[in-house]
């Protein structure tokens, strides 16, 4: 059998088998899925009617003592809420009805009075049954909701032949372009064939010669340019596994000052006793940094592995900047480096969440460089926003490599104060993403200035 002939086949047997077992795998889910939702609904409506029915008869009828009027009120308060599938059995058979069923007979209920559902084949219709006892004014009653359910189970066959037919119509396309293909694309190998036996028989200086533009001199020049697309694959894969630890150890760096601000908030309401107002703002605050947590990791996501450009909108400097103080109040508090804010700016172009990572990152930074007492002032004006400290400072020979990932100009203290060399590396991409320049201007022992000088008019 020719090598064209045994490719079709087996392509043809493996595209069969990947489209069988993939639709067979989705029909099944979306039957499961179907009628899963269906139980749910019935379930819940069934839910809903008994608590419904329970809490009505209690309102009306629990300091009746008349068994005439229970009944009648019983009657009354389960006609008022039910529907074209409701049933209520009493001790004395059947209460009321809209179905023509006797869901007693198929699905008891048994003294636990615990829902319970069943999916009956009967008179040729599917009937779905959820039912479920409770105590009412001492007498037992059971509710039952009562679907007829064939139309899904129609809809289920019908989706099923579509897809048959469907992916019978692909598989015979498929069969016809893959033989198609397959036997035009293998003609070229019988000359590479003959190259190869006559190296075998000895004529070793026989090349496969670059004559076309075909599968063969495709063959031959890929196999020239291998080394190359090796080395530029691996360069890629590089590049890839990168931004992929860029983007894990950004969020690990990032989850760092929200994540110290919620356990000390959880772990003041667990051990201290507080008030219910200082209870909820501490909830608040909880909730407010998770939500933060949750927007940052998708636009770092955006930003670092997917490279997409981000969208950015006039923000309010003056509430970024007390968003920024809460944040960090409790890291500056331990440190007793005080955080001084000066606002000559209204509004900036940019995104709210990003930016203050930025500048949260350049706090946190400032803050561990700086000695206690020492302050830190956050300042916003003409379109410049600006961190400076009085700390260590930073040697000019590491400026300018202080934004490479994973770089570190004192490891010692940078592992100390659990430093991943990320924090920097991340305020370059956000800065690089505003279209703004990221301005470094620092004096070992006297203090760093940290610049974020957005593009265009400043907006006073």
């Amino acid at each position: 059998m020719r090598l064209w002939k045994k490719i079709s086949i087996i392509t043809i047997v493996i595209l069969l088998a990947v489209v069988v077992t993939c639709s067979t795998l989705l029909l099944l889910q979306a039957k499961d899925s179907m009628i899963q939702l269906t139980t749910e609904q019935a379930q819940t409506e069934q839910r809903n009617l008994s608590t419904s029915f329970s809490e009505m008869v209690q309102y009306y009828l629990d300091n009746e003592s008349k068994p005439v009027v229970k009944q009648s009120g019983i009657n009354y308060c389960f006609k008022r809420l039910a529907g074209n599938s409701s049933v209520l059995i009493g001790g004395d058979g059947t209460i009321y009805s809209a179905v023509s069923v006797k869901p007693e007979k198929i699905l008891p209920i048994d003294s636990s009075h615990e829902q319970r559902t069943s999916l009956e084949k009967i008179e040729g219709r599917n009937i779905l049954i959820v039912g479920s006892g409770l105590i009412l004014l001492n007498d037992s009653y059971s509710v039952y909701i009562v679907k007829d359910v064939t139309g899904i189970f129609n809809n289920i066959a019908a989706m099923t032949w579509r897809f048959v037919l469907i992916c019978g119509i692909g598989v015979i396309a498929g069969t016809l372009l893959i033989i198609l293909f397959v036997r035009k694309a293998s003609k070229p190998l019988i000359s590479l064939q003959d190259i190869t036996r006559r190296i075998a028989v000895g004529e070793y200086d026989k090349r496969a010669q670059i004559q076309s533009k075909d599968e063969v001199g495709g063959l031959a020049r890929d196999f020239n340019a291998m080394a190359d697309a090796v080395q530029s694959h691996i360069s890629d894969l590089e590049d890839t596994a990168k931004r992929q630890q860029l983007f894990i150890g950004g969020l690990t760096h990032e989850f760092k000052t929200p994540m110290t601000s919620m356990i000390i908030h959880s772990d003041t309401l667990l051990s201290a006793d507080l008030s219910k107002e200082e209870a909820q703002n501490s909830l608040i605050h909880i909730h407010a940094q998770c939500r933060w947590l949750e927007r940052l990791t998708q636009k770092l996501l955006k930003l670092i592995t997917l490279e997409e450009d981000i969208r950015i909108q006039p923000e309010n400097i003056k509430r970024l900047f007390d968003d920024i103080i809460e944040s960090t109040a409790e890291a500056m508090r331990e440190r007793n480096t005080p955080l001084k804010s000066e606002c000559n700016l209204e509004t900036l172009k940019m995104d709210y969440d990003l930016m203050k990572s930025l500048l949260i990152n350049l706090i946190d930074n400032a803050s561990k460089a700086s000695e206690p007492g020492q302050p830190i002032a956050l300042r916003a004006y003409g379109n410049t926003l600006e961190v400076q400290d009085n700390g260590k400072g930073i040697p000019q020979g590491d400026i300018e490599r202080i934004t490479d990932p994973f770089y570190m100009v004192d490891r010692s203290r940078s592992k100390k104060n659990g430093g991943s060399g990320l924090g920097m590396a991340l305020v370059k991409r956000i800065a690089d993403a505003h279209d703004a320049r990221l301005v470094i201007d620092s004096q070992t022992n006297v203090g760093t200035t940290m610049k974020i000088i957005f593009p265009g008019n400043p907006s006073s």
